[in-house]
């Protein structure tokens, strides 16, 4: 199969962070945000254009730069809903079998990641974890690439699978494909009881 013709999300911008962000708030409230929120919360990032660039996104102003990221969370999923989240940035050294703690009916798991996934190979990527199977160690993910990368000739065709809490994954993070979560942007979001 050739390669696409026609642009999707993440060919021209990196915007990942972003979508993960939309991802976590539609696992957590189990619905789809209204899209003038979206552009509303989009509107309000710090440094937009460095998600209008694909090869910056998080890399450029964000890097390193922890409260921005969270200040961020916190504002894009305040203006997409009612509910009140509690973000946690997760510091230290981050590993897989951390998620059976962090994530739960009520939270889910924001994370930059670099390697490959079951999907993609050679990604710098924000994905939301949404379930973990400690036995397989899989790593279950809402990506907002997914859907461009089943239609790049690598012959994955796109599927979401449902998981436990009613979510939904689309990738799978595992040590079957190399790949590391990047220690430090690793962030716990959660629904307020």
């Amino acid at each position: 199969m050739a390669r696409r013709k026609i642009y999707a999300q993440g060919d021209l911008d990196g915007a990942c962070f972003l979508y993960g962000i939309v991802n976590a708030y539609a696992a957590l409230r189990r619905e789809e945000p209204e899209f003038a929120a979206v552009c509303r919360a989009f509107g309000q990032v710090d440094h937009p254009g460095d998600f209008l660039n694909g090869s910056v996104g998080t890399t450029g102003s964000y890097d390193n730069d922890y409260g921005l990221l969270e200040g961020n969370i916190k504002r894009i999923l305040a203006i997409l809903g009612q509910a009140e989240f509690f973000v946690q940035r997760i510091s230290g050294h981050f590993s897989a079998d951390l998620l059976e703690t962090l994530l739960g009916a009520q939270s889910v798991v924001l994370l930059r990641y670099t390697g490959s996934s079951h999907n993609a190979a050679g990604m710098d990527h924000w994905v939301c974890a949404v379930a973990y199977d400690r036995k397989s160690r899989e790593t279950h993910v809402a990506c907002s690439v997914r859907l461009q990368k089943a239609s790049n000739g690598q012959g994955a065709a796109y599927r979401e699978t449902l998981h436990e809490h009613g979510r939904w994954s689309n990738d799978i993070l595992s040590d079957a494909h190399a790949h590391a979560v990047v220690d430090g942007e690793v962030f716990r979001i959660a629904l307020q009881p």
